[in-house]
């Protein structure tokens, strides 16, 4: 038998390329386990691994957040972190046996990059990485990552970061224990070289290793290395955009409603979890998705970046009332989209398919209103700016539905509403999940 070995493999839209690694991965499943730590995948990805015997674990996107959450799982001493468009030959899964059979705790591994082309600029990408492991100690993540249990957790296991988790923990180990690098390759996918151009990716990859290196904050970085999404097949869909308004999580200025009830510190908190809930929920459909910040300054932009992951583009909100505020994000953003629908972050049950009920209403409607069951609206989409139905509303007022729908008839436009949902002002609005926050 294999040893029990935990193999931790981070997935967004990974369809195409995990049923072969699956595959290969089978014969150590046998007496160890396959944890695949998806991220909000819209193509198959977790029922492909669910029906292969993977276990399956969701949460945020973000390679950093799912490595950590995927060791949370883990139940064996050995851990192998494993890159979802890695291919893992015979030679490879013999080399990895022998190093987890022979190694002591404070070892830890890596393989040779290979990449699945043959085009000599792979090889001279190849050549610099092995220059680059051997002069600065610095693996890819894409070589695999074989360490223990007690190693990981010694050195504090992956950074919870949205991009360089990998140079990350390889700092960390490197001042703790004892780097072998294995005689064998592991195949991984060139998929992004490819699209990007070989050379202009090299340079890219070099430009931020270097500003890591000089103190840049991963959290920044992550905006010049956004995730690859999901190709749309099919006829020519209107280009869409999902905005959510969200505010900077400090206790005492989100949820003033609901803190009174619960206190400042837990209102924080539940508002925390309601924001990653929303973002999540949309984040991965066919739109270009936004966080528009209040209040706008740099610092609360960062923090709510923090706060809600990277891969998604953040903004500081216009100045002026939510009225003024909604218009102006709405013409913003229909200058490089079609359709925008803007939502909030305190709606527990919105989902994607609200979304895509509501951009498929815009396909006969002027407005689409998403009503909250306290007389406001949770979701307002437009094809072209409506800034007459913002203004001179009392927001944050029962009337705030039934005042826009009587602007919107006055206008002549035609509105479509959807299902209504519960927003969360107060602790009766709490779903039975996060009355325990």
């Amino acid at each position: 038998m294999p040893p029990a070995i935990s193999v931790v493999i981070p997935t967004l839209n990974e369809a195409g390329t995990l049923p072969d690694l699956l595959d290969e991965l089978a014969p150590l499943s046998e007496n160890g386990e396959i944890i695949v730590s998806d991220g909000g995948s819209s193509d198959g990805t977790r029922e492909i691994a669910r029906t292969r015997g993977a276990l399956v674990i969701s949460g945020p996107p973000g390679r950093g957040a799912q490595l950590r959450a995927g060791a949370v799982a883990a139940r064996n001493f050995w851990l192998f972190f494993l890159h979802a468009d890695t291919r893992v030959t015979i030679t490879a899964a013999e080399a990895l046996i022998r190093f987890v059979e022979g190694a002591d705790p404070d070892e830890f591994a890596h393989f040779r990059l290979r990449f699945d082309r043959e085009e000599a600029r792979y090889r001279v990408i190849e050549f610099g990485q092995r220059l680059r492991e051997r002069l600065f100690k610095m693996p890819y993540g894409d070589q695999g990552l074989i360490l223990s249990r007690a190693l990981y957790d010694q050195v504090g296991g992956f950074p919870d970061w949205p991009i360089m988790e990998d140079v990350g923990i390889v700092d960390r180990l490197e001042r703790q224990g004892r780097r072998t690098v294995l005689d064998a390759r592991l195949i991984t996918s060139s998929r992004r070289y490819r699209r990007e151009g070989a050379v202009r990716a090299s340079f890219r990859n070099l430009g931020l290793i270097l500003a890591f290196r000089m103190g840049a904050d991963p959290v920044g970085l992550a905006y010049r290395y956004r995730p690859e999404q999901p190709v749309v097949t099919g006829e020519v869909a209107p280009k869409r955009a999902v905005v959510l308004f969200a505010k900077a999580p400090v206790p005492g200025r989100v949820k003033t409603r609901l803190a009174a009830d619960v206190g400042d510190e837990r209102a924080a908190r539940i508002y925390r979890e309601l924001g990653r809930r929303a973002v999540d929920a949309v984040r991965s459909g066919p739109w270009e998705t936004s966080v528009h910040v209040e209040p706008p300054d740099d610092h609360s932009i960062r923090e709510v970046a923090r706060w809600l992951g990277a891969g998604i583009r953040y903004a500081g909100q216009s100045s002026g009332d939510l009225g003024e505020r909604l218009g102006t994000a709405i013409d913003v953003e229909l200058r490089s989209s079609d359709e925008v629908c803007v939502v909030g972050t305190d709606i527990p049950e919105l989902d994607e398919d609200t979304l895509r009920k509501a951009f498929e209403a815009l396909r006969t409607h002027d407005v689409v209103l998403g009503p909250a069951t306290d007389g406001g609206y949770y979701l307002v989409g437009m094809s072209q700016v409506r800034r007459e139905l913002f203004v001179g509303i009392p927001w944050s007022t029962s009337r705030v539905f039934g005042l826009t729908l009587e602007r919107a008839e006055r206008a002549g436009l035609s509105v479509s509403v959807l299902e209504a949902k519960t927003d969360v002002d107060k602790v009766g609005d709490l779903p039975e999940e996060l009355r325990h926050i």
